[in-house]
C-alpha cells in the first residue's frame, strides 16, 4: 500500500469482541482461506513494481484494491510457484477496487456475504500477502460498520500492513465480506475494508485494458469530499473534539437516519467532558442501531459519567448479554463503584 494510507486515522470506535461459545480455528479454517487469496505483481511502463494482494471471487476473477494496479502496464497474480497473466480489469477508483480477469486458475472462489447481514462484534480474519511476500493470517473483530455508498465500510482490528492492500477479509464461516484497503496512522488499530457487495454491480461495468488508471480513491481525495466518517476520525485522531463534535452536528443533520454519525457526535462530547449533552445523541444511535456493542459500551459510559449509576448499570447489562469483551473494558474504564 501507498505511503498516503497512513494519513487516515482510526475514530474512536473500540473493536468489539462478540459473546458466543468458544470456538477453534485450526490449520483446515485457515488453508481454506489461503486457497482463494494471491499476491498481485503490477510493473509500470519502466518496470518499476509494485506488491498487493487479491482474492478470487469467481473462475479467473481476482479482486484487488485499484491503488495495488494503478500505474500498471501489466498485471499478473500468483499463489505460490504459479503466475497467471491478467488480461483486463474493471475499475471502480472511487471505491477503490478493481476487478481483474485473469488467464485459466484452478484456485477456488470464494463465497460472498452482504455487508447488510454483517453486526458489529462478530469475529473477523484477515488473509493477504502484508510484507509483500508471505501469507499473513490476523483474526479480530469487526468494529463497527460506516454507511457508505447503500453498503457499509467495515472497520475491523484484524490488521494487515504494506502488501495487504485487496486481501480478504473473512467472516468465521469463511465467507469473503470485505477487501482491505485502508488503515489507521501509526497502526492504533483502525483498519478499513471494502463491502464484498460491490463486486456484484463491479461485474457490470466496461472491462479496459491494463493500462494506468486516472482518479482518487475515496480516503485520498480532499477532505471536503471524504465521507463524513473519515473526515470526523482525523478530527479525533488531533484531538480536536470541539471541531470534531461540530461537524458530527453538520453529519446527523446530513444523515438524520444514520446511528454511526449520532454515536460519533456522542462520542465527541464525550471526550469533550460533556456526558450529559452526548446521552440524547447516543440514545438515538442506540434507537437507530439497536444492540450495538460499542453504542452500549459509550451509553454506559456517558450515563457514569453523568451521574446516573441506574441507567449506567442497565446499559451494562444489554453490553453485558451482547459482547463480554467489552464489558471488561467498560469496567476497566470506569471500575464498578462507577454503578454499582
Amino acid at each position: 500500500m501507498r505511503r498516503a494510507l497512513a494519513s487516515l486515522i482510526c475514530s474512536f470506535a473500540l473493536c468489539a469482541a462478540a459473546a458466543e461459545p468458544a470456538r477453534e480455528f485450526g490449520s483446515a479454517f485457515y488453508t481454506g482461506l489461503a486457497i482463494s487469496v494471491v499476491q498481485v505483481r503490477a510493473a509500470d511502463a519502466a518496470g518499476k513494481g509494485y506488491f498487493g494482494s487479491g482474492v478470487v471471487v469467481a473462475a479467473n476473477e481476482v479482486i484487488t484494491n485499484c491503488h495495488v494496479t494503478r500505474h500498471a502496464a501489466r498485471i499478473e497474480v500468483a499463489k505460490g510457484a504459479l503466475v497467471f497473466p491478467v488480461f483486463g480489469q474493471k475499475m471502480d477508483m472511487g471505491n477503490d477496487l478493481c476487478l481483474l480477469r485473469t488467464a485459466d486458475m484452478p484456485l477456488r472462489p470464494v463465497t460472498l456475504r452482504e455487508a447488510v447481514t454483517v453486526r458489529p462484534g462478530e469475529k473477523s480474519f484477515y488473509y493477504g500477502y502484508s510484507g509483500g511476500i508471505e501469507a499473513f493470517f490476523a483474526p479480530g473483530r469487526v468494529a463497527t460498520l460506516h454507511p457508505h455508498d447503500g453498503s457499509a465500510v467495515f472497520e475491523t482490528s484484524s490488521g494487515f500492513a504494506l502488501g495487504g492492500s485487496g486481501g480478504g477479509l473473512f467472516d468465521q464461516d469463511g465467507k469473503l465480506i470485505g477487501i482491505t484497503t485502508f488503515l489507521a496512522s501509526g497502526h492504533s488499530g483502525g483498519y478499513f475494508a471494502m463491502p464484498a457487495d460491490f463486486i456484484h454491480r463491479l461485474r457490470k461495468q466496461m472491462e479496459h485494458d491494463i493500462a494506468p488508471i486516472s482518479g482518487l480513491a475515496l480516503w485520498e481525495k480532499a477532505d471536503a469530499e471524504q465521507p463524513w466518517f473519515l473526515r470526523f476520525a482525523r478530527l479525533a485522531a488531533q484531538a480536536r473534539w470541539p471541531a470534531a463534535s461540530e461537524m458530527a452536528q453538520a453529519w446527523t443533520e446530513a444523515e438524520p437516519v444514520n446511528a454511526d454519525a449520532w454515536h460519533q457526535a456522542g462520542i465527541a462530547l464525550i471526550r469533550s467532558e460533556r456526558p450529559r449533552d452526548a446521552l440524547p445523541l447516543l440514545e438515538r444511535a442506540d434507537k437507530l442501531f439497536p444492540g450495538h456493542p460499542d453504542i452500549l459500551f459509550h451509553v454506559a459510559l456517558a450515563q457514569a459519567r453523568a451521574g446516573t449509576p441506574e441507567a449506567a448499570r442497565n446499559a451494562r447489562d444489554r453490553l453485558a448479554r451482547t459482547d463480554a469483551d467489552l464489558l471488561v473494558r467498560l469496567d476497566e474504564a470506569l471500575g464498578c463503584s462507577a454503578y454499582c
